[in-house]
């Protein structure tokens, strides 16, 4: 069963998009660039070598100054998006100013001003004259000035730094092709840590003044021996740099020199919540799968970040074993089954109207998961060979999703066109019905799925089967992509939730949240306190959805995983105007030692309706914590008591907060507070801050202000992410 186009996922915004055709070949870029972060301002040179004609060079609100074409005055046409040459030649020379209003981010900080790329799609043309496309892969050189003492970082090898006078010009070549985006530079003050693997060196880069956090980054030695180990492929560049910068939110795979978010930046007492090895670990893949090998367009975006995913999760095998693994990529599907529920489409898919509407969880979660299928029809050495095939044949090129599919193939010796037709190439979303009848089960499914009965895993074909047996586990490997309906009875899922496989046992906690008697709440209580962190928090959260006198009981418990404790805190938010709840979470909130047990806590008691707890909640607002989640839940638990108090404190010390992340929590909950937050929206969505503008988008959504969510759409300097989140929204409204 095929769906080619998906649910309410086409607009009528969206074009199809195919790769595009030259009448020229570029083969290296030479950038002269000046940098005044005072000014917010680049004055650049760029030398373009190449063959052909009509060379196009897409930049966006450029002050042209000049061009040449060989060294003679050139025949040009420029529309403020697109420089076009006209005739032949060698080598284009643009002089340039630009004041990038995206792209290149200019970020004031406490002593001095951070400039740092941060985008992908589209990105590198509001600070280069480039080809911005990802299929054209060439070589490169930056000579970047900046004022003593900011240090320059780009990719490739430095080459030297030449001082002159207050400035120092640093020389960057990147000699391996890549595609337009994978440019960059970060310039600001810098501690630098230094290591070395099998000759790769490995560069560490902190703000000045964060040395006592390098240990955030030092996990990238052991990914960096696993994905050569696992891929069978070396490294393939003569350095890898993390740059921990102010101005990223996430974490960017720029060729050899990946930039990584502040939140990163985590003390112990984070650590045992939050941990930066995946977000590490993915950027580190994408050296591999992004770089090595880019996707020839945005369509075919997965095999960049799906692929990224799914080595993500292998890393986290690799070094915490098989359950944490499962974990992972059950959390990857939970993840995509909340955007499913907003639209479906194709994980290939050509329809859009920014190529940032692509960056999904159909192209991240579900990406992933279906390696993790291909892998298991495949076999894992079988897997392997074909990736290390894939990575050897098409190294320093731009791949479809054809090719990757022959190659495993090839290698395979097995025609793979059901799976990707049915996963790849359709936005099918097939389910299995689990129901208990009388001495054994019945199974309906639409795919072909593994069923574990005893220690027995056998194959079910579509369709519908009955099978005996005291309790069936359907898909414990977790490779059916399918959506798995365990409706089991009462006693069949308590005897699941003892099984070996954690797959089993997720499903089974989540299925008991349909009883409230006391045997299905002991069954519950088993898992939460004796089992893996995982399906204690699944268990926890099932004893929330009960929410009756016995689950309170069982919920009021000290875990000693602080991820847990986060469940349990979070399940206790579902127990309104319930006083025990109150107390336990009161108690939680003022001892735990986790900042994110502490700002689940605090986000619990505003939900569940107590006013007298409103100054005990505001107490916390001052607290440290790791990326200000204590003072961010405050924010929240005010909003859930929406009375004029909570919201003047939201106003008076939220609202123009310094921190990014405050401000992003009150535009993110300002809407809970009804009409009268309307007028602080207005100005919310002009915040510096493309965070803080994205976070308003559900506030605007719940409030209905259709004017504002337009405002952002029509933007043509906003943040596209945050433009196509918004058209989305518009539409769920009606327009």
């Amino acid at each position: 069963m095929v769906d080619r186009v998906g649910k309410n996922y086409v607009l009528k915004e969206h074009e199809i998009h195919y790769p595009e055709n030259y009448d020229f070949r570029i083969l290296h870029y030479i950038y002269y660039l000046e940098i005044y972060p005072e000014e917010s301002r680049i004055k650049g040179k760029a030398v373009v070598k190449f063959l052909g004609k009509d060379l196009i060079l897409h930049a966006r609100h450029f002050q042209i100054n000049k061009i040449k074409l060989d060294g003679k005055e050139a025949n040009y046409s420029y529309d403020g998006e697109k420089i076009s040459i006209q005739g032949e030649g060698k080598e284009a020379e643009i002089e340039y100013e630009a004041k990038p209003v995206l792209g290149l981010i200019f970020k004031k900080l406490k002593d001095y001003i951070e400039v740092a790329t941060t985008g992908e799609v589209d990105q590198a043309r509001n600070w280069i004259p480039i080809l911005d496309d990802p299929a054209i892969k060439t070589t490169t050189e930056f000579y970047i000035k900046v004022r003593k003492p900011y240090i320059a970082l780009s990719n490739g090898r430095l080459i030297d730094k030449k001082e002159d006078g207050d400035f120092i010009t640093f020389h960057w070549l990147m000699d391996k092709p890549h595609s337009p985006y994978l440019n960059s530079i970060a310039i600001g003050m810098f501690s630098k840590e230094e290591d070395e693997w099998e000759g790769v060196k490995l560069e560490n880069y902190l703000p000045k003044g964060y040395e006592e956090f390098f240990w955030n980054l030092s996990s990238v030695k052991k990914a960096i021996e696993f994905f050569s180990s696992y891929t069978g492929v070396k490294y393939p560049y003569c350095r890898y740099a993390q740059v921990v910068l102010f101005s990223m939110n996430g974490g960017m795979e720029y060729i050899t020199s990946t930039h990584l978010t502040w939140r990163v930046i985590h003390d112990k007492i984070a650590e045992k919540n939050y941990s930066s090895e995946n977000l590490i670990a993915h950027e580190l893949a994408h050296q591999w799968f992004g770089d090595l090998i880019t996707t020839k367009d945005w369509p075919n975006i997965w095999l960049n970040e799906g692929f990224a995913s799914y080595f993500e999760a292998l890393y986290v095998e690799h070094e915490k074993g098989r359950e944490e693994f499962l974990y992972n990529l059950y959390n990857k599907w939970k993840g995509y089954e909340e955007e499913k529920e907003k639209y479906t489409r194709p994980i290939v898919c050509r329809y859009y109207k920014w190529g940032d509407e692509l960056f999904d969880r159909h192209t991240y979660n579900k990406g992933a998961l279906f390696l993790h299928k291909l892998r298991n029809f495949l076999g894992d050495e079988t897997f392997r060979k074909g990736i290390k095939e894939y990575l050897e044949r098409f190294k320093y090129r731009s791949v479809d999703t054809e090719d990757f599919k022959k190659v495993m193939e090839e290698v395979s010796g097995k025609d793979l066109t059901f799976l990707f037709d049915q996963f790849v190439y359709s936005a099918f979303n097939p389910s299995v019905e689990v129901t208990s009848i009388d001495g054994g089960v019945r199974i309906k499914n639409e795919v072909e799925v593994d069923v574990k009965i005893g220690k027995e895993i056998r194959k079910v074909k579509p369709g519908e089967s009955l099978l005996s047996g005291e309790y069936v586990c359907v898909d414990p490997n977790f490779t059916s992509l399918a959506e798995i309906e365990d409706k089991q009875g009462e006693e069949a899922l308590i005897k699941e939730s003892k099984d070996e496989e954690l797959i089993c046992r997720i499903r089974a906690v989540t299925s008991l949240s349909r009883f409230s008697d006391f045997k299905a709440i002991q069954a519950l209580k088993e898992r939460l306190e004796n089992d893996f962190w995982g399906v204690s928090y699944e268990s926890a959260i099932s004893l929330g959805k009960i929410k009756n006198d016995d689950a309170l009981n069982v919920l009021m418990l000290n875990h000693e995983n602080p991820k847990v404790m986060v469940g349990i805190a979070k399940a206790l938010g579902e127990f309104k105007f319930n006083q025990k709840a109150k107390n336990f979470l009161l108690e939680v909130m003022d001892k735990a030692e986790s900042y994110h047990v502490r700002a689940e806590a605090i986000v619990s008691l505003g939900k569940i309706g107590f006013t007298d707890v409103k100054e005990k909640i505001i107490s916390h607002f001052e607290d440290e914590s790791y990326a200000d989640v204590v003072p961010s839940a405050v924010i929240e638990a005010l909003s859930y008591f929406g009375d004029d108090e909570s919201f003047r404190f939201v106003i008076d010390r939220g609202f123009k907060n310094e921190k990014e992340t405050i401000r992003a929590a009150v535009a993110r909950n300002l809407w809970r507070f009804g009409d009268k937050s309307r007028e602080y929206l207005y100005y919310l969505v002009k915040d510096p801050s493309p965070i803080v503008r994205g976070a308003t988008i559900k506030s605007l959504e719940e409030l209905k202000m259709k004017d504002l969510l337009r405002t952002i759409v029509d933007n043509e300097d906003e943040e596209l992410r945050n433009r196509s989140n918004a058209l989305r929204v518009l539409y769920k409204l009606g327009q």
